[in-house]
């Protein structure tokens, strides 16, 4: 999995538009140390994290969640479209003086499959809108073992799992979005506008993911 921070490319909100920090790939062992990475050079600004994963390591998954719940993010299932920069381009110059490296949107649209469910259980808000497709699958682990481990994070999420565990009734069964919801794995269904809108930078205290970028800044 990648983290990078993305500036809104929605038009009229400069020179205060939105930032997040988008999370795209497989859940690995050194996922959570390139998440902390992120973080530090955030210098404490707590952006919303958008994502999208098919899944990964289960441990990982636990310690990356655990590291998002701590410093107290928004979790939201969406893909980011870049403008200009693409994700895994080096020495890209497109978007210089466009007041950050990555520049995009968010859509609603996207899939969070197995491990990646526990990544999702840890933000403040966990958002999953229409197009985007949550697999809550680990439900069960592979042993009594593993069981005990979801067991103890998801309670520890806030995530009620018993409500989750309920429908599971054979091999690759999946609660619904609804089930997800009132199990708490998901707390809105509605779009991931609802953390990168330029909107929201409109209220008093704005957002910290709100980020004013002027010329001056060049200088």
């Amino acid at each position: 999995m990648r983290f990078v921070v993305v500036r809104s490319n929605q038009a009229g909100c400069e020179p205060t538009c939105t930032e997040w920090i988008s999370a795209r790939g497989a859940i690995g062992p050194q996922t959570p140390a390139l998440l902390k990475a992120t973080l530090k050079a955030l210098a404490g600004r707590k952006l919303p994290v958008v994502l999208v994963s098919s899944g990964g390591d289960m441990a990982a998954a636990m310690a990356l969640g655990r590291i998002i719940r701590k410093n107290k993010l928004n979790v939201a299932i969406g893909t980011t479209v870049f403008v200009g920069c693409q994700r895994d381009e080096e020495n890209c110059t497109a978007n210089d003086n466009r007041g950050a490296h990555f520049i995009g949107e968010a859509a609603s649209r996207g899939i969070c499959l197995r491990a990646c469910a526990l990544v999702l259980a840890s933000g403040i808000r966990r958002i999953a809108g229409e197009g985007t497709l949550v697999d809550s699958v680990p439900m069960v682990g592979a042993n009594a073992a593993d069981t005990r481990r979801l067991v103890v994070y998801y309670g520890e999420m806030g995530v009620r799992y018993q409500l989750l565990a309920a429908d599971l009734k054979g091999e690759g069964s999946n609660p619904g979005r609804w089930q997800m919801f009132k199990a708490l794995l998901v707390t809105s269904t509605l779009a991931v506008d609802q953390l990168v809108d330029a909107q929201i930078c409109r209220g008093t205290p704005a957002p910290d993911n709100c980020r004013v970028f002027t010329t001056m800044d060049l200088e």
